[in-house]
């Protein structure tokens, strides 16, 4: 395995055991001190917890060598194992808003303010995790990290808003304001919304991959300009580069002096192949050549 594979799948094992460790200290915490808030943000959390194992499974099956099934290799399982997870997600905000709009039928059970304490405890561990995976999606290019690094920030959001619910339930039940005795609930519903809106994300984010996902204008620009600047190339007539997993997919033409032999041209092709490859990356690349007139 490459030593930048390695050090993602660390990077998601460290994230991995400190999601569990929130989910079960925002459920938990939701159950004793009485906050639906807060248990709703709990299962928030348990979309990154099932995307890092997701990611982690994902990691270990694309590195699989091509065969005779998937000549291209195992990358686009990270695809469908989105997908998956998009589903997945999708069932427990239906579970939970059906469990949240049922509540509001009985009497409203106003919440501790410990609960605000666990989930500032949590905002301050949530903060430094995605800090932490940012810096390493940076540093290592990868966009799973990237993708949990964001997830992370979001889910700082849920708890920002359980805080508040909290907070407007503790001022119902001292100042009497009854329209506020129901916040708790309200903040509930509000992060079914980012938990809805993930799914949704994932799930179309996923289907766009699998149908066949165009790198970045960026990385297209780049590798452009390496291929440009290779000795014989005297343009670049088209560059395709299709994201297949972890790694691009590249299908280029190239433009040669018409004067030169096959062999000449072949040489060319595979110089220009042998560079690209050098990218890590980059994991198949397939060279036309055209003659200039």
């Amino acid at each position: 395995m490459k030593p930048s594979n390695v050090a993602r799948e660390t990077v998601m094992y460290r994230s991995f055991f400190v999601n569990a460790i929130l989910i079960f200290g925002k459920i938990i915490g939701g159950v004793i001190f009485r906050s639906s808030g807060l248990i709703a943000d709990g299962i928030h959390s348990l979309s990154d917890f099932l995307s890092d194992v997701l990611v982690i499974f994902g990691l270990k099956h694309s590195q699989k060598p091509p065969d005779k099934e998937h000549p291209f290799g195992h990358g686009k399982i990270e695809y469908v194992l989105s997908l998956f997870l998009g589903m997945m997600i999708l069932v427990i905000a239906y579970q939970l808003s059906r469990h949240v709009v049922l509540s509001f039928f009985e009497d409203p059970i106003l919440p501790s303010l410990f609960a605000a304490v666990v989930s500032l405890f949590v905002i301050v561990m949530k903060l430094s995790l995605a800090r932490y995976i940012m810096r390493h999606a940076t540093r290592l290019d990868s966009q799973v990290l990237k993708a949990s690094a964001q997830e992370s920030f979001t889910d700082v959001l849920g708890s920002v808003v359980v805080i508040f619910g909290i907070l407007l339930s503790f001022l119902a039940e001292h100042y009497t304001l009854g329209f506020l005795v129901y916040a708790d609930n309200f903040a509930a519903i509000i992060i079914i919304a980012l938990i809805l809106r993930v799914a949704l994300v994932i799930i179309i984010d996923a289907i766009k991959s699998i149908l066949g996902k165009s790198a970045s204008k960026d990385i297209i620009k780049n590798t452009r300009t390496t291929i440009a600047h290779i000795d014989g190339v005297h343009e670049v007539d088209k560059l395709t580069m299709i994201v297949y997993g972890h790694y691009y997919q590249v299908m280029v033409d190239i433009r040669v002096d018409g004067t030169q032999t096959v062999k000449e041209g072949h040489d060319i092709a595979s110089n220009v192949k042998a560079i690209l490859m050098k990218n890590k990356k980059i994991g198949h690349v397939i060279v036309h050549v055209n003659p200039e007139e």
